[in-house]
């Protein structure tokens, strides 16, 4: 497995360089990273509320779990972006120490079919997001009566971080097809 630094891009060969998609991927980032601490804070009060006045709030498991999801899917585009994302790179190193153009190419196409199959997930998830959309009613989290979160948003977060994260992974496809190292 290659080190977490030896994948990390250099500033300007990043993959997609730059471009428009840069701050997106680093805006959807920032806002998983701040929700993660609006969670702790949440799960402190809710610790707190608990062993000093025996009064839970309602709603933070569902909350936590609605939560990671989002964050996940929101910070997948960085993770690609930032070389971090988790990849068996044997084959890829042989490759690299022959032909440095073989590995690039083997990069790009590593990245197409991860834009390929995030893509079709992308395409089946939509109508789920659809439904829950229009059906708010039919599509939650919680039990009814004592606490209930809608699933739409967080449908919305998905789709989100799934289409930043297909942009990501053509851009690193052809970064590589360029000669960058994404």
């Amino acid at each position: 497995m290659t080190d977490v630094n030896d994948a990390t891009p250099a500033r300007g060969q990043g993959g997609g360089g730059d471009g428009p998609l840069g701050p997106v991927v680093a805006g959807l980032n920032a806002l998983g990273s701040v929700w993660i601490i609006a969670i702790m804070l949440l799960i402190c009060a809710d610790i707190t509320m608990r062993t000093l006045f025996n009064a839970p709030i309602a709603g933070v498991a569902e909350m936590v779990a609605f939560s990671i999801v989002g964050i996940v899917f929101l910070q997948l585009a960085h993770t690609l972006r930032s070389g971090a994302l988790t990849r068996s790179d044997l084959l890829l190193t042989l490759v690299a120490r022959r032909s440095e153009r073989a590995a690039r190419f083997m990069r790009a196409l590593f990245n197409l079919t991860g834009a390929a199959l995030l893509a079709l997930t992308f395409w089946y998830f939509v109508p789920v997001l659809a439904k829950a959309w229009t059906n708010p009613e039919r599509n939650f989290m919680g039990n009814p009566g004592f606490f209930v979160i809608p699933t739409w948003p967080l449908y919305a977060l998905m789709a989100i971080g799934m289409a930043a994260t297909v942009l990501q992974y053509l851009a690193s496809a052809w970064a590589n097809l360029k000669g960058r190292r994404p």
